[in-house]
């Protein structure tokens, strides 16, 4: 039967080979050291903004911190980055290469971080190896950001100002229709007002009946005018105020809409500006030299203790 190990022997083991466990640990630091050093792994800076989305049109349900984000990781903002900062030959990406398109955005996903905070702000993270380029990264982002909201939103103003000047069109069309008809209606049939006109004709044929006298001529004109077409005169009237009111309000429309269309705003509040960064981020070499050490150790300890096992598996009865 097998004797339990006991952390007594696994002490012991340690204690018989110390030296050897001190010289694999230096060993093991040296070289992670060395490996971790800026020779082989090039170090990271990160830069980082804080913004707060202003001036954004509601298209549906989402916040407006939601819209900034899906504004911040369109694909336009990324291969405009992707252009003017050279990034293919920055990160050594063949695009040309089978795959190589792939392999860029996912480098750029990796270094470009986009998240809201619990405060409904928007958090951008770029990190590179050159802090420079970090930081200029991170404006650009936010100024293309402004570019694509403001392109968004004069293409929606600019569709909507369409739609009310076809509007103001068929408006002027229609009054201009029903003005001639109220024009000759006044030049032929003496028809100005129609309330007015009835009142007074009215008063002037009860007078006329009260006398018993004869009815003037153009008290019975007029009411014969009115009998004709006055129904006419009224709706055309009504009609034509209703539609010079309704003018006059897409006029203001178009007054507004013309002025979104050629508007400049600001969509992001930058409340954490980008910084230049002096610390690097990435790697973190003590962490590296942590890891390496414990498991240049751990390797140590398991091949000594597969040495010192007795042959056949142990002891035997």
């Amino acid at each position: 039967m097998h004797e339990p190990q006991h952390f007594r022997s696994m002490a012991a083991l340690v204690l018989r080979h110390w030296r050897l466990f001190a010289v694999v640990a230096v060993l093991a630091a040296v070289i992670s050291t060395v490996l971790s050093g800026p020779g082989f792994i090039k170090p990271r800076y990160r830069s980082r903004a804080v913004v707060y989305p202003v001036n954004l049109n509601s298209y549906s349900i989402e916040t407006q911190s939601d819209q900034l984000m899906q504004l911040l990781e369109s694909n336009s903002i990324r291969d405009s980055l992707i252009t003017r900062f050279g990034l293919a030959a920055h990160y050594t990406v063949d695009t040309a290469w089978r795959g190589g398109r792939a392999a860029l955005y996912n480098l750029y996903n990796e270094r470009v971080s986009i998240q809201k905070t619990r405060y409904e702000s928007v958090e951008l993270e770029v990190t590179d190896e050159d802090p420079a380029l970090a930081r200029a990264m991170v404006l650009e982002v936010l100024a293309q950001t402004d570019l694509l909201a403001r392109r968004l939103q004069r293409h929606t103003s600019a569709e909507l100002l369409g739609v009310v000047q076809l509007g103001l069109r068929n408006a002027k069309q229609r009054m201009d229709t029903i003005e001639g008809r109220l024009d000759l209606l006044r030049r032929t049939q003496g028809l100005l007002d129609y309330g007015a006109q009835t009142k007074e004709f009215s008063k002037g044929y009860v007078r006329a009946l009260a006398s018993g006298g004869r009815q003037p001529q153009e008290i019975t004109a007029g009411l014969k005018a009115l009998e004709d077409h006055g129904g006419e005169f009224l709706r055309l009237s009504l009609l034509n105020k209703a539609l010079v009111k309704d003018y006059a309000k897409l006029q203001g429309q178009e007054r507004q809409l013309a002025l979104d269309t050629a508007k400049v705003l600001t969509y992001t509040n930058v409340v954490v500006r980008p910084d230049l960064p002096d610390k690097k981020v990435y790697p973190v070499r003590w962490l590296i030299v942590l890891a390496s050490v414990v498991a240049a150790l751990l390797l140590c300890y398991v091949l000594l203790f597969l040495r010192s096992a007795p042959p056949g598996g142990g002891n035997q009865r």
